[in-house]
């Protein structure tokens, strides 16, 4: 399963931590419509409005997977994304196997 693109959009302005919890959500939420849960994640892609910001995002992602024995790898990009208050875009590569 592909989930493209996800940002927090108005919510949490400027908040980097806050939007990637929001957006962590997001995702997680349409990866159980199909069955599936943050252990089928296997790659992420992180876009940054400021690359210092990454240890941000990185807390809240290493929260989210910290007692996962495989967490996804990731990869993470400073990039425009269209309003300045939006400071994460996440993409997310899930592969369930089985059921």
């Amino acid at each position: 399963m592909f989930v493209s693109g996800a940002t927090a959009g108005t919510a949490a302005p400027y908040d980097t931590a806050q939007q990637t919890r929001i957006v962590f959500d997001k995702i997680l939420a349409r990866l159980a419509e199909h069955g599936a849960t943050r252990d089928d994640i296997r790659k992420l892609t992180v876009f940054l409005t400021d690359i210092r910001e990454y240890a941000l995002f990185s807390e809240v992602r290493n929260q989210l997977f910290a007692d996962s024995s495989a967490p996804p790898a990731s990869s993470a990009v400073e990039a425009r994304l269209g309003s300045a208050s939006v400071r994460v875009e996440i993409e997310a590569i899930a592969v369930r196997v089985g059921g």
